[in-house]
């Protein structure tokens, strides 16, 4: 029994230190961090939140705090990530009293991402104020809805990737539990525009990721305001705010957590890895072909950054989306990408039926030419 709660061994044995005060709302609601967990705590009972939350979600009246925990690592998380449900929140339990809050009173959301990368973006117009707390990862876990599945419930589990966006909105206003439901709608779109604005990639299609295969959010409504909202869509005012922040608040966490950004996402391969195109590829076929690895890997890096190689991939690449989406025929995306692949490349080549695969040659092709 002892081997199989080492998990709960390490909550009750570890050094959780002082809490490091973060930020206080106006209306009192105080954000913190506490060993592996930031704190969300309110000065009264005139919450309500809606949570996708598997610790005390749904809906939770009164709380004391909403709480985002890094999990734990090594012999400890694999032994919980097959214990089970009711394992989980015996271990969430026991985090919970480890930091001295009240586990029967607070909403906990989870990730492997760790607290001080969190983004925390405020937004405001007019009376009124959304904030948003996130935590964000998908490189490990970044899929896009309609992928395959990694598991079917009713036939048992399977142990998930590492990769998280977590989503805390504060809303400084009352809001009924249909607008908070609406509200996640909202927040759900907005992460997806952050991701499809960096292009990040799911890692069990070929398509652009719209979040991870663990994602959770949780929506807080401040009941004891004097300000009452029920429109939290796009058109609304509370929707602006909740998308403006979202966006930028997922952006952000995305940078700290893993540089994920404009600047990393300026890089060919990047874009051709969705495609199984990879600088490994690339590299063993230069070595069949009697060139030097090491010095192709190098001017490999160079051309990948290129901003007209980048340019060409963006657009070649989204040639080949639409085909699959069925928006142009293939006839025509074949045609008119191997013409612009001539036309910005000034290469000759053999073209094939799969754009992709036809830009890692032409990127393997400029790479040599750097080096001739």
């Amino acid at each position: 029994m002892a081997s199989e709660k080492i998990w709960l061994n390490v909550v009750e044995n570890e050094d959780v230190g002082n809490l490091e005060h973060v930020t206080t709302m106006a209306d009192g609601t105080e954000i913190y961090l506490h060993g592996r967990s930031l704190v969300v705590r309110f000065p009264d009972d005139d919450r309500t939140v809606l949570s996708s939350s598997a610790y005390n979600g749904g809906v939770f009246r009164s709380p004391s705090a909403v709480v985002n925990t890094t999990g734990l690592t090594g012999e400890a998380e694999a032994a919980l990530m097959y214990a089970g449900r009711e394992a989980h929140k015996e271990y969430y339990s026991a985090s919970m009293k480890r930091i001295g809050l009240d586990p029967e009173t607070i909403v906990g959301l989870g990730t492997a991402v760790t607290m001080d990368k969190a983004a925390i973006v405020t937004m405001g117009k007019g009376p009124t104020e959304v904030t948003a707390i996130v935590t964000a990862g998908v490189e490990g876990n970044g899929g896009r809805a309609g992928d395959p599945c990694s598991y079917d419930e009713s036939e048992g589990f399977k142990e998930q990737k590492h990769g998280t966006i977590v989503i805390i909105l504060l809303i400084n206003a009352r809001l009924t539990v249909s607008t908070m439901a609406r509200a996640i709608m909202t927040a759900t779109e907005a992460k997806t525009c952050a991701l499809q604005q960096l292009m990040a990639r799911s890692l069990y299609s070929h398509g652009i990721a719209t979040g991870s295969g663990t994602d959770q959010i949780a929506i807080v409504s401040n009941d004891s305001s004097e300000l009452t909202l029920n429109d939290a869509g796009k058109h609304s005012c509370l929707g602006e705010l909740i998308g403006r922040s979202v966006i930028r608040a997922v952006t952000e966490a995305l940078d700290k957590w893993a540089k994920l950004n404009p600047v990393s996402q300026r890089n060919a391969m990047k874009r051709l890895m969705r495609y199984g195109i990879t600088e490994s590829t690339l590299t063993e076929r230069a070595k069949s072909e009697g060139i030097n690895p090491v010095r192709f890997s190098l001017e490999l890096s160079k051309t990948a950054t290129d901003e007209r190689i980048v340019a060409l991939t963006g657009c070649i690449l989204h040639i080949q989306d639409e085909m699959e989406w069925g928006l142009i025929s293939k006839v025509a995306g074949l045609e008119t990408g191997h013409e612009i692949i001539r036309t910005v490349m000034h290469l000759d080549y053999e073209q094939s039926d799969n754009l992709a695969e036809d830009l890692g040659l032409v990127i393997y092709k400029s790479t040599v030419e750097r080096m001739s």
